[in-house]
């Protein structure tokens, strides 16, 4: 299994990217600039800087990027589910946060498996 800071530093970088892609996308589709599009990406920022911690073995940084992680993962989820309709499925945004949202939710289950190998080792 990878450490947990290693998840949070890929997951951080995915956020960046798939932030930034939503922003392109919607400019290159619409010709205009959605600012929301860099929700993930902010976190994606945050958590980036956490990595160092988790490194460290800080439990609270730890903790913080677990909760950012469910933060996001939620809201993902509640957009996705709210908009789900047929002219939604299979749109650029419909892929964007069903991507997001499982990745979210695989990155949380790795974080806890972290947390649950660590208490076992003490």
């Amino acid at each position: 299994m990878k450490t947990p800071h290693r998840v949070n530093y890929y997951y951080a970088i995915f956020l960046l990217l798939i932030g930034l892609f939503g922003l392109i996308a919607r400019y290159m589709s619409d010709g205009d600039i959605q600012v929301t599009s860099l929700i993930p990406a902010f976190f994606g920022f945050i958590l980036l800087f956490f990595t160092k911690g988790i490194k460290n073995d800080n439990a609270l940084i730890a903790h913080l990027a677990v909760v950012l992680t469910f933060v996001l993962a939620a809201v993902v989820t509640y957009m996705f589910v709210k908009n789900l309709s047929a002219d939604y499925i299979g749109t650029r945004k419909f892929f964007i946060f069903l991507v997001t949202g499982l990745v979210s939710y695989i990155v949380l289950g790795i974080y806890l498996a972290g947390f649950i190998d660590k208490k076992r080792k003490v």
